[in-house]
């Protein structure tokens, strides 16, 4: 198939699937180019790595005086980066390509060039637009009458231009079983699943002797990535047993952020991953622990009921500070237990999980589409 892609993320797991997607459909051999407004180069640039790469300019405006930033932005986003889509899609349209995969866009969420494609079209979700349906990102009732008057404006616009973008694909996939449940209640579409995966061959077991650590990935002072359920877990724990907590949080400044080795050393040399999230989309990171063959704890939230398998490879848990203590200490003091739950981790994700089977499943919904629409 030739095979055209657009996205607009920021760095981070969201772009990494773009990235393995792009790779992942050229090694079975179809052409994929890449349209894109995103100029940044990081380690998960899908150009680094597409048939061609088609990239178009668009700034953010910025001023000392954020708020008016702000608005300038979003009128920016409004109209004019609307017509830059518009351009893209024209383009796009001209390289008659046999479908188009569309991912999000960091403005918008689901991109204006959905809206302008004649070509066949499929949106990926990864998620619908947070600061309209998620109840954590409701805005402040502290925030002055003015802001709040703007930005209940701003989110109105905001939904109604992801609505209509969404509407506009012909077909949609989502990310997880939990991500396609919230875009029928917020789109009233039905999308096929197409998971992510993990590369098992770059996170896969490197050492034999790990230290007494565990490790958190995620931002200590976001509620909803759970670091104070790990800090009052921890000190419940017996102080002989209490391991070092290892915490990377990512970083948007590209010369800080930790390399896929350094993060399979971490995953290593760490006897268990906590990932504590209180609403997950789907996560990268239990994946990436079971790859490394570290046995994960995760809330039992999103994608988390859909990688980690209770009491086989990690345990599932409640949002409950005792619990997650006490599985805590029973892998830390059974150590056959432990390496257990380490080799059911490796196995389930290299038999279930890897992105060779996840392209594979990507490619046979793709074709399905095609073939649908030229029947």
């Amino acid at each position: 198939m030739k095979i055209a892609l657009y996205y607009n993320l920021k760095f981070g797991g969201a772009k990494r699937v773009v990235y393995e997607h792009v790779k992942g459909l050229i090694k079975l051999g179809h052409t994929v180019d890449v349209y894109t407004p995103d100029l940044e180069s990081d380690s998960f640039d899908p150009g680094k790595v597409a048939s061609k790469v088609y990239k178009y300019n668009y700034m953010e405006f910025s001023l000392k005086l954020p708020m008016l930033s702000r608005v300038i932005n979003d009128f920016k986003v409004f109209i004019i980066y609307k017509y830059i889509h518009k351009t893209i899609a024209r383009d796009i349209d001209s390289g008659n390509y046999d479908i188009v995969l569309v991912h999000p866009d960091k403005f918008t969420q689901a991109p204006f060039v959905l809206r302008f494609l004649k070509s066949i079209t499929v949106y990926y979700c990864q998620e619908p637009l947070r600061i309209v349906y998620e109840y954590s990102m409701r805005i402040n009732e502290n925030v002055g009458i003015l802001n709040k008057a703007y930005e209940n404006i701003n989110r109105f616009i905001r939904k109604k231009i992801d609505l209509l973008n969404v509407e506009s694909a012909d077909f949609y996939l989502a990310s997880c079983l939990h991500v396609r449940e919230r875009m029928i209640s917020a789109y009233n579409v039905f999308p096929n699943i197409s998971y992510p995966g993990v590369d098992t061959s770059i996170f896969k077991s490197t050492l034999n002797n790990k230290k007494n650590q565990i490790f958190f990935v995620g931002d200590r002072f976001d509620p909803l990535d759970g670091f104070d359920l790990i800090k009052n877990a921890l000190l419940l724990l017996p102080e002989k047993i209490r391991p070092i907590l290892k915490i990377i949080s990512w970083n948007k400044d590209n010369s800080k952020r930790i390399s896929d080795k350094q993060l399979v050393e971490i995953y290593n040399e760490s006897l268990i991953t906590l990932c504590m999230s209180r609403y997950e989309t789907f996560g990268l990171v239990p994946l990436e622990s079971m790859s490394c063959g570290t046995a994960t704890i995760a809330t039992n939230v999103g994608g988390h009921r859909e990688t980690v398998i209770n009491n086989q490879t990690g345990y599932l848990v409640e949002l409950d500070v005792k619990e997650i203590s006490n599985k805590i200490i029973g892998l830390l003091t059974n150590k056959s237990l432990l390496e257990k739950h380490c080799a059911a981790a490796r196995k389930h994700v290299v038999k279930n999980w890897s992105w060779e089977i996840c392209i594979l499943q990507l490619e046979i919904h793709l074709k399905k589409y095609v073939c649908y629409v030229k029947s």
